[in-house]
């Protein structure tokens, strides 16, 4: 027994000295848990790229989808759109990976947010041996539109050429007007509706042709006829009567055969003149037979004179006579001369004479407060000229007063001091500063077109019908809409309503449409209170989209923002040409967007019609080059709101 217990030491002995075969027995002990260890971190390794591949995928699918979208929700097609992409980045058996469908729906809630989910395995290598056969991987990812707080004007070309058709890109065609409220609308399907509390977005609407309808969206003291009495001058007529001052007699004698007439019979028949007269013809002369009698001659408000005549002597006898004999004639007349005034106040006492033409004083302050007022170019009488009575402000404006030195050639980059009607945020505080109420009912052209000419006029219902003068749609202030059918608080119908009701009138003066569409969307100007900050705090992201189909045009004849040219010339020189006009206005315009820009306003510029019409000025307007399209067809043009939509938003991953 102590023999084996000797031989045993010495065995454990020698394996102890002996390092090799302890490493041998260590390695042998370890092969199987290294393998399991490796083996899993090579399945994992892979487990991690494909899931990564996955993700890659379903982010691609959610944005393709989401940008696909131009409805409060997802369609099929939209689905397929979102599909297309994920089986782009991870066809089906990538690595191995098991057969599976990505689910693809609009999020529930918040139906405009795409959400992407998908799950499936892949094959183990080596960890096969230890009885894990597949691993499983799943991803999902939500897409949205990340808009931040978004104020968007809408400043439309509502001109008489919108009632044009276009072609609808599919071998058909449709009218403009109704291809721009399409398009409109499906901008409101792209961007949403947002929410105070992640994202308001506000959209407001300024459609535009010679002015715009903003006056009765203005506080009463902006506009000029916001206080009792205020007048604004008008290129109007008003009634001018005549009436009776007085009248004076005078009596005198007059002897055939003179020019003079004498105060007295005596005299008057012993004049020197050897003319006479027979008894008959002595009788005729004295009561003026075949002249009239009495006679008159001037016309009222000049003086007017009436003479009536009557026999006096014949030969010193005042007994006419039948007599033969050549005698001495003499007639007595007797001079009625009145005297009139005249007063532009109809009375009892006043008769009508004529219309003045001329720049004139009106009181508008009833106008302006909505009430229907008597048309102070109205008359009752046949002179009236089949105007109506009465009239009623619709709503529209004339701009505040310019300078009109402003050539095709000023600064594009300063306003001067004094033309408040391109400053953006200067507030009303003057009769130079404030607006003042457009009135067609009584604004008179002139057929000479002379500001010094009072002759004939055009008749005004023909002017308002050609286009000459054009009231647009009312604008509407920024504000929210929960969906295009909802009406917000504040407005008196929805966004569909709004802009299914747009009217296409009138003639195209951009710059008073951009001018505008700034003001309603300026945080420092008129409406400050409501556009310098959101109710969330956080900043305000402000657009102009501006779409027009037609290039400038001014023209001297036209009634609009800045009055009658050809007579007021507020906008132009006297004597400027409408293509001098035209060019004035260009620059204006340049001028304008210009400070619109450097408000931090960004401008989006859309040309729609079947030639190009994109001029320079409106391309520098936009805010870079990527910011303005030239659209032939109303598919186009669809297209063209839809990206800026999804531009101003800002696709992004929510998860």
């Amino acid at each position: 027994m102590g023999k084996q217990i000797k031989r045993a030491m010495t065995f454990l002995g020698r394996l102890r000295r002996n390092q090799a075969g302890n490493t041998l027995a260590m390695v042998a002990a370890a092969v199987i848990p290294l393998a399991g260890l490796i083996g899993g971190g090579v399945d994992m390794s892979r487990a991690y790229m494909v899931r990564a591949r996955m993700q890659q995928a379903c982010d691609a699918a959610a944005l393709a989808g989401r940008r696909a979208m131009t409805t409060a929700s997802m369609t099929d097609d939209n689905k397929a759109e979102a599909k297309k992409f994920f089986d782009f980045n991870f066809p089906q058996q990538t690595f191995g990976a098991a057969n599976f469908t990505p689910v693809i729906q609009s999020k529930p809630g918040e139906t405009t947010t795409v959400q992407v989910s998908a799950e499936t395995t892949i094959p183990t290598t080596i960890m096969r041996i230890f009885g894990v056969q597949t691993l499983s991987l799943a991803v999902n990812c939500d897409s949205r539109f990340d808009i931040g707080n978004t104020d968007v004007m809408l400043v439309l070309d509502t001109t008489g050429s919108m009632k044009d058709s276009i072609s609808n890109g599919s071998g058909g065609s449709i009218v403009k007007l109704t291809a721009l409220q399409q398009a409109v609308k499906d901008f409101y399907d792209t961007l949403g509706p947002g929410s105070d509390s992640t994202g308001r977005i506000r959209y407001g609407f300024m459609p535009y042709s010679s002015t715009v309808n903003v006056g009765k969206l203005l506080p009463a003291s902006y506009m000029q006829g916001g206080a009792s009495g205020e007048t604004w001058d008008y290129q109007t007529r008003r009634p001018i009567y005549y009436y009776e001052t007085g009248s004076d007699t005078q009596t005198c004698y007059r002897r055939y055969g003179l020019s003079s007439c004498y105060a007295n019979s005596a005299d008057a028949n012993n004049a020197n003149t050897s003319s006479t007269r027979t008894g008959s013809q002595c009788s005729s002369y004295g009561n003026n037979s075949g002249n009239g009698n009495p006679s008159t001659s001037g016309t009222a408000p000049s003086n007017v004179k009436t003479t009536t005549y009557s026999f006096d002597s014949y030969d010193g006898s005042t007994s006419t006579s039948n007599s033969n004999n050549n005698r001495k004639c003499v007639r007595k007349e007797v001079i009625v001369t009145k005297s009139y005034g005249t007063t532009y106040t109809a009375s009892t006492n006043t008769t009508f004479y004529r219309w003045e033409y001329n720049k004139i004083p009106i009181d508008v302050s009833g106008f302006v407060a909505g009430n229907t007022v008597a048309n102070p170019a109205y008359n009752s009488a046949s002179n009236g000229d089949g105007l109506s009575s009465s009239s009623t402000w619709n709503g529209c404006i004339e701009e505040r007063d310019t300078d009109s030195s402003i050539t095709k050639d000023s600064s594009k980059t300063s306003i001067p001091n004094t033309a408040y009607d391109l400053q953006i945020d200067t507030l009303p505080t003057s009769k130079e500063t404030k607006w003042r109420p457009h009135w067609p009912d009584i604004e008179f052209a002139r057929n000479s077109m002379s500001a010094t000419d009072t002759g004939t006029w055009l008749n005004s219902t023909g002017y308002i019908n050609a286009g000459y003068v054009a009231c647009p749609s009312q604008a509407r202030k920024l504000a929210s809409y929960s969906s295009r059918a909802a009406v917000p608080t504040g407005q008196s119908s929805s966004f569909n309503s709004y802009v299914d009701n747009l009217v296409a009138i009138g003639g195209t003066y951009h710059t008073i449409g951009m001018m505008w569409g700034a003001r309603f969307l300026s945080p420092s100007g008129i409406f400050s209170a409501e556009n310098a900050a959101a109710p969330n705090g956080f900043n305000v992201s402000r657009h102009i989209v501006f779409m027009t189909d037609g290039d400038m045009k001014a023209y001297n004849s036209v009634y609009g923002a800045w009055g009658l040219q050809a007579l007021d010339q507020r906008d132009g020189p006297a004597g400027a040409s409408d293509g001098d006009l035209t060019a004035i206005h260009k620059r204006r315009m340049e001028m304008m967007c210009n400070a619109i820009k450097s408000k931090g306003i960004t401008i989006w510029v859309i040309g729609f019609s079947d030639e190009d019409v994109m001029s320079s000025e409106l391309q520098n307007c936009a805010s870079s080059a990527n910011h303005w399209s030239m659209n032939y067809t109303s598919a186009s043009l669809k297209t063209t709101f839809q990206n800026i939509a999804k531009n101003i938003g800002g696709l992004r991953l929510s998860n």
